[in-house]
């Protein structure tokens, strides 16, 4: 299956559109998407509300799964000690950014909530079960592969939901410029986005290769979590 780092460099395969059509599917048909994209402020102060406590975990999230990452078997065992080390330093490298990024999309968040009219403090309410599962359900994975894959689900969810609503002139103008800034950061990519660059070391540390049917089994029910968060918060509102 060639080295780690031969891995890396490949072209993505077909299947990653194949699973990013599948979410824009369940996004663009759930009902909280579709009042997002109507401009609702009520029901963007509780979605706003409902995702914060992910928001302001993951940075940490990931920080926790670099730890333990490099005590994984596989990156102690020293019979991949010849290739390893350089995509080490690269995976070790993309992790570090990804977190800072993700912290500064944290204060994006704190903006789009201020836009819409939220304090704060607002903000700062115990996750709903939802929730609180799917910030579990980060964590649970059983190989570095299966850790990267977690994010690039996190990263599809986000870029899906952005570019979605802000196809829409009456949510660009309920949240306003201020507003807009987070959906805009996962639209806009000046380089390789995070959920491509996940991507390629899901596959660079799988030796087996990773099927659209693994990669679906793991990413798609982090998906299903989200929209189904998203559509409890709305329904509260009828």
């Amino acid at each position: 299956m060639g080295t780690l780092t031969d891995r890396y460099s490949r072209p993505l395969p077909d299947w990653v559109y194949d699973i990013k059509e599948e979410v824009k599917d369940k996004v663009t048909r759930s009902i909280a998407s579709q009042v997002c994209r109507e401009g609702n402020i009520p029901a963007l102060r509780q979605l706003l509300i409902i995702f914060w406590p992910f928001v302001d975990e993951f940075p940490k999230i990931i920080r926790r799964g670099c730890v333990k990452f490099i005590k994984h078997e596989l990156i102690t065992d020293p019979g991949n000690a010849h290739d390893l080390l350089s995509l080490l330093v690269l995976a070790d490298k993309t992790l570090t950014l990804i977190e800072r990024d993700e912290a500064d999309h944290r204060e994006l968040w704190i903006k789009a909530a201020e836009a819409v009219g939220l304090a704060y403090q607002d903000l700062e309410q115990p996750p709903i079960p939802l929730v609180e599962k799917l910030i579990t359900e980060m964590e649970t994975w059983a190989d570095p592969a299966a850790m990267f894959l977690r994010f690039a689900a996190v990263e599809i969810m986000a870029g899906v939901a952005s570019g979605h609503f802000l196809e829409s002139p009456q949510f660009r103008q309920a949240v306003g410029t201020k507003g807009s800034e987070w959906f805009l950061a996962h639209t806009n990519h000046g380089d390789e986005s995070h959920e491509s660059l996940t991507y390629r070391l899901a596959i660079a540390f799988r030796e087996s290769g990773i099927t659209h049917e693994e990669a679906s089994a793991l990413i798609q029910p982090l998906i299903d979590l989200f929209v189904e968060a998203a559509e409890s918060a709305v329904t509260t509102l009828a």
